[in-house]
């Protein structure tokens, strides 16, 4: 069997739709609205910050104003110079440039300066300064009178910043084409290091570069003629074993060659003639 259904042609059928569909919706609506208006606004504000970029010179819109300044030096001296030299620069830009030209401006005053740093920090405007000094390995009188320090770099400087080197014996340098300076401080700082296990104490050191060699004079009057700056602890070890058995073969003041060192050679003979 067969059925047709018809259906009257002015009956029309309408979609409710449900109160929290509605809400969703109109929620989802109302956020991307604000979205929208939000990335307007910042793109606003980008326009006009770019707008107001342009017309500030680049200088001032990155510049670094110094509001207050931190310093920490080696001496009260170079610490409160520090202070003096920047309170002319407070409340003024001061750019990388200006931080580079204070430091090497420093570093020629004080020549002794090893480094000097200066930082800005931009959020708090603080300028940082420090400061440091060589490290200085013994004082020295340089060619017989003048009395210099002498760096663990190998410079010799006419003043040093902190306290002044423990003189446990006497140094003279003399100026020679031989010599070098580097390769005596690192010597000296071994050496003094190792004076207490000495069997006679050192009290004087005496260089003159390539062509003569060192010459250390003990506590006893013996004089050893060092040679080169390597081994110094063995040399210390076999000095101790030689002096008090050429003591009791030698009289007087003696006289210890260590130039031949190297090749297992020490030769002692009495101080005269040296």
């Amino acid at each position: 069997m067969k059925y047709n259904i018809r259906m009257a042609a002015g009956n029309k059928y309408k979609v409710k739709v449900r109160l929290k569909v509605r809400n969703r919706l109109f929620k989802k609506a109302g956020l991307a609205a604000s979205a929208f208006a939000a990335v307007f606004l910042l793109g606003y504000c980008c326009f006009l910050a770019v707008r107001l970029a342009a017309r500030m010179p680049a200088s001032r819109l990155f510049a670094f104003t110094a509001k207050s300044v931190s310093v920490n030096g080696p001496s009260e001296e170079i610490t409160a110079e520090i202070s003096r030299r920047m309170a002319g620069k407070l409340g003024g830009v001061f750019s990388s440039g200006d931080s580079e030209a204070f430091a090497d401006g420093l570093k020629k005053s004080y020549p002794a300066l090893s480094r000097v740093e200066v930082k800005r920090n931009f959020v708090t405007g603080r300028v940082n300064v420090r400061a440091e000094s060589e490290n200085v390995v013994a004082k020295v009188r340089f060619n017989g009178d003048k009395v210099l320090y002498l760096s663990e770099s190998g410079r010799l400087l006419a003043e040093h910043y902190g306290p002044d080197p423990a003189d446990v014996f006497e140094t003279d340098v003399y100026s020679s084409p031989g010599l070098v300076l580097g390769s005596l401080a690192v010597f000296l700082k071994e050496l003094k290091a190792l004076v207490p296990e000495f069997s006679s104490r050192p009290v004087k050191l005496e260089c003159r570069g390539s062509a003569e060699p060192c010459r250390l004079t003990l506590e006893n009057s013996a004089e050893v003629l060092w040679g080169g700056f390597e081994f110094t602890r063995s040399k210390v070890a076999r000095l101790n074993e030689v002096l008090p058995d050429a003591a009791g073969k030698i009289k007087g003041p003696l006289k210890l060659d260590f130039r031949y060192f190297a090749d297992g050679k020490i030769f002692v003979s009495k101080l005269s003639g040296i």
